[in-house]
């Protein structure tokens, strides 16, 4: 059974490649049938930077769904990150480590939060994490009054837009948030015990794991994942804004499961979900290039998720 299952993992792995090649080869035929460039330099370097900050905030969201839950307050922790780094750090350099130690922190508590009324009062995790969201949506505005807040000081900015050796700091930063989520779920026991539960938590119980602080850990890593994404959003968009986060919440959880997380719980890599974010980063890039309206890439996630979904449940029948 065990056999079967990789198999499944790896035979999904390997259709995420074929795509991302077909996405590719179609990618330079536009290019030769209409002159789009989607291999600009500058073009691939935006990709670069908008790829790094989505894999980090999916792969948080990635550890939830291999425990069985959704986090659906992903997207107003980043906007809540951002306002509240912006507002502290007020453009100065001395101040850019120890409010993201409090932003991360921040984080951490919301995650802790939906993991505990998740975990000791059963609340459904689509409830608890929607209410988080509006309650996190709510005290912001009050805080703010709906307007821009804060500075961001030029060491952030220069991790956002800069590069080094011609590659974005961003993407240096998604590699060693990548290696320790992946060494996390391959090397650590906690991993495996999020897979465990994830696939039954009755069955994990009884083999004493102790379920409700895995599954609360898993929310607490989403939320600083999160927290640290409205981090380096503030740093690529060089500002605060109420809304940056907006769309991360779907975008994050369709990345996670294309990339084989199940609904449900059990499944999910690393890999899997970074490939999953190349393809739809690719695919929306390629649609504002051709001059599609910014609503396609709407229609373009949920169809992505309704697929992804559907593959889901080819490998696991």
């Amino acid at each position: 059974m065990a056999g079967k299952a990789a198999g499944a993992v790896i035979a999904g792995e390997r259709g995420l490649y074929f795509a991302v090649a077909g996405l590719l080869a179609a990618a330079g035929a536009i290019y030769l049938a209409t002159g789009v460039n989607f291999f600009k330099f500058t073009n691939l370097l935006n990709i670069a930077r908008g790829f790094s900050m989505l894999s980090i905030a999916a792969l948080g969201q990635t550890l939830v769904i291999i425990g069985g839950g959704l986090d659906l307050s992903v997207a107003e922790v980043i906007s809540t990150a951002n306002v509240f780094a912006a507002t502290f750090m007020a453009g100065r350099n001395e101040l850019f480590l120890p409010i993201t130690a409090l932003t991360l922190a921040f984080g951490a508590l919301v995650g802790l939060f939906n993991g505990l009324l998740i975990t000791r009062r059963q609340v459904p995790a689509f409830v608890a994490t929607l209410g988080s969201s509006i309650v996190l949506r709510g005290a912001r505005l009050m805080w703010t009054k709906g307007l821009p807040r804060g500075y961001i000081p030029d060491n952030l900015n220069q991790l956002g837009v800069g590069t080094t050796l011609g590659i974005p700091n961003l993407f240096y930063v998604f590699l060693a948030a990548s290696l320790l989520v992946s060494l996390l779920l391959t090397r650590m026991g906690y991993g495996r015990r999020l897979y465990a539960v994830g696939t039954s938590r009755a069955v994990a119980t009884l083999s004493g794991i102790r379920t409700e602080r895995t599954i609360v850990g898993s929310y607490v890593l989403c939320g600083i994942a999160s927290a640290f994404v409205g981090i380096l959003l503030g740093g690529y968009t060089d500002m605060s804004d109420q809304r940056i986060g907006e769309g991360y919440d779907l975008d994050t959880i369709a990345v996670a499961v294309l990339g084989g997380a199940a609904i449900g719980g059990g499944s999910g890599s690393v890999r899997g979900t970074v490939i999953a974010a190349v393809i739809i980063l690719v695919i929306t890039n390629l649609s504002l290039l051709m001059g599609f309206p910014i609503q396609s890439q709407m229609v373009i996630k949920g169809l992505v998720i309704v697929l992804a979904l559907w593959l889901n449940g080819r490998r696991e029948t």
